[in-house]
């Protein structure tokens, strides 16, 4: 479980890295790629004022084929770290969540990504990310996502590569 759970951590240490340094006005440490620019703000309301648009995207980073799909050209940069030579979208899904309350994906693998909006501010949403398959948890973390930011999970093993979950929050 441990060599399953590794490249996930690893991962999960790069973007934190990256999205703490540039949410603090720092450039990113040198290894890493700087996230994805943010959107524009979503006006506020009363009602939208807890509301995240958490948007999950599953891709196979493999070494079977080489290229990057198209549709993830605004990840690209983020990827150059990574050991595998083609990336390719296979899914995207997105949900509109509330603070305390959360939302399950199905992904690749039969496994399930469950991502809870812990809080969030004008600048950054906290969020739960836990990942099941049919043998129990594969990961339990939270983080600070950069508001219209992305984070990156990588690491568990799908067919001849791993699969990487891009979740984006946008407010």
């Amino acid at each position: 479980m441990f060599r399953v759970l590794l490249p996930a951590v690893i991962s999960l240490i790069v973007a934190f890295v990256v999205d703490t340094a540039t949410a603090q006005g720092r450039p990113a440490p040198s290894g890493t790629a700087a996230p994805a620019a943010p959107a524009a703000p979503k006006p506020s309301g009363t009602a939208a004022a807890s509301r995240v648009d958490v948007q999950i995207s599953v891709v196979h980073a493999t070494d079977s084929e080489s290229g990057i799909d198209p549709r993830l050209s605004a990840l690209a940069s983020s990827f150059r770290y990574f050991k595998y030579k083609g990336y390719r979208l296979l899914s995207t899904q997105d949900a509109d969540v509330s603070v305390g309350e959360d939302h399950s994906f199905p992904i690749e693998g039969n496994r399930r990504l469950k991502v809870t909006l812990i809080s969030r501010d004008d600048t950054r949403a906290r969020v739960r990310v836990e990942m099941t398959s049919d043998d129990g948890k594969l990961l339990d973390t939270t983080v600070s996502i950069n508001r219209g930011g992305t984070f990156i999970v990588a690491g568990p093993r799908f067919k001849d590569g791993i699969l990487m979950l891009p979740v984006r929050a946008d407010y």
